[in-house]
């Protein structure tokens, strides 16, 4: 069977394939940069645990826990086994992050590639929602167990504190629109996987 192609056909290829290769340039430098925040977090969680100090961790811990009064804040056990402690707790949290990552990263390979509309793109769509959802509901708990953990041998009595925080809700939500975006992307490209066996 022979194919000819018209000069409209031939631009509309000529654009699709420049649309392509900006995805491509883009899906590059997007795992360039993914790769390098997640070796910026480690540090910095590593570096705020044990190279701060006190007084340095007890402004990032307020800032985390949304203590804006200091005068009014607990006071906080701050030795080397209770920061290695909460490094521990917040580790479960960086955890779901560089996953996170880890799903992003793999997914703009597959954009890297061309393949930008597949059941495997679909599925670490559905991934990385399912952790941002999952990074949403577990930071309140994280939240009051590190309180919980840094007042319980300080002067006073031991202090709970259950802190939502409007980017808590905002994150579970979009949490929920990526999962219905993955949702939406594989049954898409089921259609489009049927289709090109047909041809």
């Amino acid at each position: 069977m022979l194919h000819f192609s018209t000069p409209q056909s031939a631009a509309a290829i000529s654009d699709g394939a420049r649309r392509m290769a900006r995805i491509r340039r883009l899906s590059r430098c997007m795992r360039w940069l993914l790769a390098a925040t997640a070796v910026l977090f480690v540090v910095l969680a590593v570096a705020i645990w044990f190279l701060s100090s006190d007084a340095a961790l007890t402004r990032s811990l307020h800032a985390l826990l949304g203590i804006t009064d200091p005068s009014r804040a607990p006071a906080l056990q701050l030795g080397p086994g209770y920061r290695v402690a909460g490094f521990s707790l917040l580790g479960l949290q960086l955890a779901l992050v560089l996953r996170g990552i880890a799903h992003a990263h793999a997914m703009f390979g597959d954009f890297a590639r061309g393949e930008v509309l597949t059941s495997a793109t679909a599925r670490r769509l559905r991934g990385i929602a399912l952790l941002i959802t999952l990074f949403a509901l577990c930071s309140p708990l994280v939240k009051m167990l590190l309180v919980l953990l840094f007042t319980w041998n300080a002067p006073g009595e031991p202090h709970m504190l259950i802190h939502i925080q409007l980017e808590d809700i905002l994150l579970g939500l979009l949490g929920g629109l990526l999962f219905a975006l993955a949702w939406a992307m594989e049954e898409a490209a089921h259609v489009a996987e049927e289709n090109r066996g047909f041809i």
